[in-house]
């Protein structure tokens, strides 16, 4: 019998977490920084795009998953309706990933909640019509990565050195 086990949903899932696997994750609320009142982050299903390493560290940029049927959060979306998609990704609910709301954490973050039964935060992986929509929106949103590098590189000094003062400050 072959063993299909995902190394990624044992306790050294930081080696193998990969784009397509669906994990459990406190994403932050997105007017949590505006409102000192904010309840603390949901653990909810969220989606890895990528996985980087950047100064002896691994970063996983995670897209935020809902089951919520609103118009909020919406755009770049990632949908896993299908019964057999939804088991192969570990959800019990038909649920969406909303690519426009994605966050960089580091693979130490806290906010991985990790299975008691597995020691992983692993749910499952998407398969099937999901990971082609997922693998084309990473396409997209590289593509569109690189058309904005080149964009910053062509600008004045002075716009680029505003534009970083900017960035810290936010």
């Amino acid at each position: 019998m072959l063993d299909r086990t995902d190394f990624a949903e044992t306790p050294e899932w930081r080696c193998h977490l990969g784009p397509g696997h669906v994990i459990a994750f406190a994403f932050p609320h997105a007017d949590a920084d505006e409102d000192e009142d904010c309840q603390a982050p949901k653990t909810r299903p969220c989606l890895v795009l990528d996985v980087e390493a950047r100064d002896d560290e691994r970063l996983a940029l995670i897209a935020y998953g809902t089951s919520a049927r609103t118009a909020a959060n919406k755009g770049l979306e990632i949908h896993v309706r299908r019964i057999e998609d939804r088991l192969a990704a570990g959800l019990t609910k038909r649920t969406r990933f909303v690519c426009a709301r994605r966050q960089l954490v580091p693979l130490r973050h806290p906010g991985f909640r990790l299975s008691a039964a597995t020691g992983s935060p692993v749910l499952g992986r998407l398969a099937g019509n999901p990971m082609s929509v997922m693998n084309a929106l990473r396409e997209r949103l590289r593509a569109q990565g690189e058309v904005a590098a080149a964009f910053r590189s062509r600008e004045p000094k002075h716009v680029a050195a505003a534009r970083s003062r900017d960035l810290i400050l936010q």
